[in-house]
C-alpha cells in the first residue's frame, strides 16, 4: 500500500511510458501551462458573443409515455435527431427536434440490450451509438434506427492499476481510454491513509488486449492533477466530512471512443489549456486561452461557508458552537486568490467545438466558451446561456441540454443560438 501511495505522490512531470519515448514530451506539454503560446488568447481575438432563445422542448409523458429521471443527449445532425440515454432507468429514445418520438430501446436489467444504469451516449457519424454503463465496463451498441446490435464488456474489477479501480470509455480499434480512480480518503490523506500523505494525480490510461484476448497491463499516457478537488472537514471527536472543494482547480477529462479532452485551469489566473489526446498517446491539439481573471471575494468565501453549514451544523451541533463548526469548514475549503476560468468538465459537442462553463454571470445567464476543436487560431464563441441550463451538446444552430427543477422532473430543451456582437 505505501509503495503505491508512493507512486500515485510522485511529481507530476515524472510521468513514464511502458514503450516507446513519445510519453515524456506528452507529459512535459501537459504539465506545463507555459510551454508554449497555444495561439493567440481569448482576450486578444475579442471572441464574438451569442446568447440562445427558447425553441424546443422534448417529452410530454402524458403524450409520449417517456418521463426522463437522468437524461443524457447528444445530437445526430446527419438525421437531425436528438438522442437521449436516461442514466436511471437505461431506456435510449430517438426524437425530431420539435419533440416526435422516433425510437424507444433498452431498459435496466443483464440481457441484451439492457445495462445496469448509463454512464455515458457517444453518436458516430453514421448514426450508430454506443452506450456505456456507470461503471465503464459494459458496452451496449446500437445501430441507427436504435436496434441492440451487441453488448461488449470491459475488464470490470479483474484490472486494476496500482490497486485502483479503472473506468474506461468506449473503446476505439480496440483501444481503451479511461482513468484509475483515486478514493477521497486516499486523495485527502485522511482515515486510514492519514499518515501517507495527498495524493496529488491520477493517471489516463490506455487499456488493450492480448492477441490471445488477455487484458494487457493498463498504460498510463498522463497524469491528470488533482490536487484542490477535496474538501475534508475534521472534527473534534475524530470524525470528518468529504464534500467537494467549490473553487477547485483540478484537470477535468471528458473521453470519447479513442480520445481523451483534458482541460487545465492552473497555468495562471484566467488561463484555461484544452489538451485532446488520442489512443495512440498522442497530443493532437492543444490550445491555451487567457480570459479575463476574477478574484474571489470574501463575499464569495461567506456564502460557500453558509451554505455548508446550513446543511451540515446541524448534525455537528452538539458540544460545538455554530461559529466553531464554521472555522472547521473555514479550515478545510480551499482558498485560491482567483477563481478557476472554467468549472466542470470540457463538452465535445456535434457542431465541432468544445465547450466549457466558467464562473462569469450576466443577470442570470451563464457565461461559457467555445473553441474550435483542432484550431489553433479562430476566435472562440462567448455565449451567455440561462443559470438553469446544463448543456450537453450543441450544433451550429443550437444548444441542447437539460433544464433541473427542484419541483418538476428534468427536461430536454433546445435553444436557437443567436449572435449579439
Amino acid at each position: 500500500m505505501k509503495d503505491r501511495i508512493n507512486r500515485l505522490q510522485r511529481p507530476l512531470a515524472a510521468a513514464t511510458r511502458p514503450r516507446g519515448a513519445l510519453l515524456p514530451m506528452l507529459a512535459a506539454c501537459v504539465v506545463c501551462a507555459a510551454c508554449g503560446d497555444g495561439g493567440r488568447t481569448a482576450t486578444d481575438q475579442d471572441p464574438s458573443v451569442w446568447t440562445t432563445e427558447a425553441e424546443y422542448q422534448l417529452g410530454d409523458p402524458f403524450e409520449t409515455g417517456v418521463a426522463f429521471e437522468a437524461p443524457l443527449v447528444r445530437i445526430d445532425p446527419g438525421r437531425n435527431r436528438v438522442l437521449v440515454a436516461d442514466a436511471s432507468t437505461a431506456q435510449i429514445s430517438a426524437w425530431t427536434p420539435d419533440g416526435a418520438l422516433l425510437s424507444l430501446r433498452g431498459r435496466m436489467g443483464e440481457g441484451l440490450g439492457r445495462f445496469g444504469g448509463a454512464g455515458g451516449l457517444f453518436v458516430e457519424e453514421d448514426g450508430t451509438m454506443s452506450v456505456m454503463d456507470w461503471s465503464g465496463s459494459r458496452f451496449a451498441y446500437f445501430a441507427a434506427d436504435g436496434e441492440h446490435t451487441r453488448t461488449q464488456l470491459g475488464p470490470g474489477t479483474s484490472l486494476k492499476y496500482e490497486g485502483l479501480s479503472i473506468v474506461l470509455a468506449p473503446p476505439r480499434d480496440g483501444v481503451y481510454l479511461g482513468r484509475a480512480v483515486v478514493p477521497p480518503a486516499m486523495e485527502a490523506a485522511a482515515g486510514p491513509f492519514a499518515t501517507d500523505g495527498p495524493v496529488q494525480r491520477e493517471p489516463l490510461l490506455r487499456v488493450r488486449r492480448s492477441e490471445t484476448g488477455e487484458w494487457l497491463d493498463a498504460e498510463p499516457l498522463l497524469w491528470l492533477d488533482i490536487s484542490n478537488r477535496v474538501m475534508v472537514a475534521e472534527f473534534p471527536d475524530g470524525s470528518g466530512s468529504y464534500g467537494g472543494q467549490r473553487f477547485a482547480d483540478h484537470d477535468q477529462v471528458r473521453f470519447e471512443p479513442g480520445a481523451a479532452i483534458v482541460m487545465r485551469t492552473k497555468g495562471g489566473p484566467g488561463s484555461v489549456e484544452l489538451i485532446e489526446v488520442n489512443s495512440a498517446g498522442d497530443t493532437v491539439w492543444h490550445r491555451r486561452l487567457q480570459l479575463e481573471p476574477r478574484e474571489v471575494t470574501p463575499q464569495m468565501l461567506d456564502e460557500v461557508l453558509e451554505e455548508r453549514l446550513d446543511v451540515f451544523a446541524p448534525f455537528r451541533a452538539e458540544g460545538l458552537t455554530r461559529q466553531e463548526v464554521r472555522d472547521i469548514y473555514y479550515e478545510a475549503l480551499y482558498k485560491p486568490e482567483y477563481l478557476p476560468a472554467a468549472e466542470g468538465r470540457p463538452i465535445p459537442t456535434s457542431s465541432g467545438e468544445i465547450w466549457f462553463r466558467t464562473h462569469e454571470v450576466e443577470g442570470d445567464l451563464r457565461v461559457h466558451y467555445a473553441v474550435r476543436r483542432g484550431d489553433m487560431d479562430e476566435p472562440p464563441r462567448r455565449v451567455l446561456l440561462p443559470e438553469w441550463l446544463r448543456l450537453s451538446d450543441a450544433t451550429e444552430t443550437h444548444v441542447w441540454g437539460v433544464r433541473r427543477d427542484e419541483e418538476e422532473a428534468p427536461q430536454v430543451v433546445g435553444r436557437r443560438l443567436v449572435p449579439v456582437s
